[in-house]
């Protein structure tokens, strides 16, 4: 669970960082990417601890 939550935020931060440099606009993207990849780690660590919950019961 810890290298899905670690996976999302480091792809979030290298695309935000790849488009700034495309586009010139650093460090509003990489900023838009670590927080895109934030919340798809915290996304993907709810459903495996709910999947865990509903396993466990």
């Amino acid at each position: 669970m810890v290298g899905v939550f670690s996976i999302t935020v480091v792809t979030g931060v290298v695309a935000g960082v790849l488009l700034d440099q495309r586009f010139h606009t650093l460090p509003w993207l990489t900023l838009t990417g670590l927080l895109v990849g934030l919340a798809g780690g915290a996304l993907a660590v709810y459903r495996g601890l709910a999947q865990y919950r509903d396993n466990r019961d």
